[in-house]
């Protein structure tokens, strides 16, 4: 029982959504902005529609993946109530939340979260373009949860953390693509295209350079923070991780992310 409730949150993305929460509260304490609930609420149930409806077309099981694509395969019709709940939900909040300009604003990232599994023209979709695919996936989480708030409810926009949240996104998506390298092969990923090494080089060289920038401005508890990344992206160097370890363990990061600004 206690595993079916586990596998519902983390394969049912309510995980991942209580991430984007987690991220959003960093950049209201961060940016010293009075937390709004309605907005976090807006980001949960946006980010729970979001990533169930890529869920839609998962229908192949694969070994890395063979438990959560089993999960999809099994609770498909509660995959779409979800779908409908969070839809329904997230307009709901939205309409508390958001002024018409914040809408309009955010329409071309609804327009990234549509066509980002789904077929854009015949049978080209976004993530399909070499590349691309870390980058809308940063970008989203950026906008979501650092510059949109901002732009709501502060007066001035910190740039930094905005810049600090699309790199941090960009980093902790590596290891997913190395892990996904086997079946990732016609949609040109950062590992595909440099090779699992350099990948794993790369996201670490990131992590020191931020970890060392937070040292020398004397920032320890964002710096404890990324020493607490290294440490759990470590084992990413390996593409036969259990499945668990990346949905919970590093995604928890982002839930995570707040503690250390308080």
């Amino acid at each position: 029982m206690f595993k079916k409730l586990i596998d519902f949150i983390v394969f049912g993305n309510i995980w991942i959504s209580l991430g984007a929460v987690g991220v959003s509260i960093f950049t209201f304490i961060l940016c010293d902005i009075n937390i709004d609930i309605y907005y976090l609420n807006l980001v949960f149930f946006a980010t729970l529609f979001s990533y169930n409806l890529q869920n839609l077309s998962q229908r192949i099981i694969h070994n890395e993946r063979s438990k959560q694509m089993a999960w999809i395969q099994f609770n498909y019709s509660a995959l779409k109530v979800i779908i409908f709940v969070s839809l329904f939900s997230t307009a709901v909040f939205a309409y508390r939340s958001l002024t018409w300009i914040a809408v309009s604003l955010s329409l071309p990232f609804l327009f990234l979260v549509i066509f980002y599994r789904f077929s854009l023209y015949k049978q080209m979709k976004l993530r399909t373009i070499p590349g691309i695919k870390i980058f809308i996936i940063a970008i989203c989480w950026s906008w979501t949860c650092s510059l949109l708030p901002q732009l709501l409810f502060a007066n001035q926009i910190n740039w930094l953390v905005v810049l600090f949240i699309l790199i941090y996104v960009f980093v902790i998506t590596i290891p997913f693509d190395i892990r996904d390298m086997s079946f990732d092969q016609q949609i040109h990923t950062i590992p595909q295209m440099i090779g699992l090494k350099k990948s794993f080089i790369l996201l670490m060289t990131i992590l020191i350079i931020l970890l060392s920038y937070f040292i020398f401005r004397q920032r320890y508890k964002l710096a404890l923070f990324l020493l607490v990344t290294i440490l759990v992206l470590l084992p990413s160097i390996k593409k036969n991780n259990n499945e668990y370890y990346y949905l919970i363990l590093i995604d928890g990061l982002l839930i995570l992310m707040p503690i250390f600004v308080l």
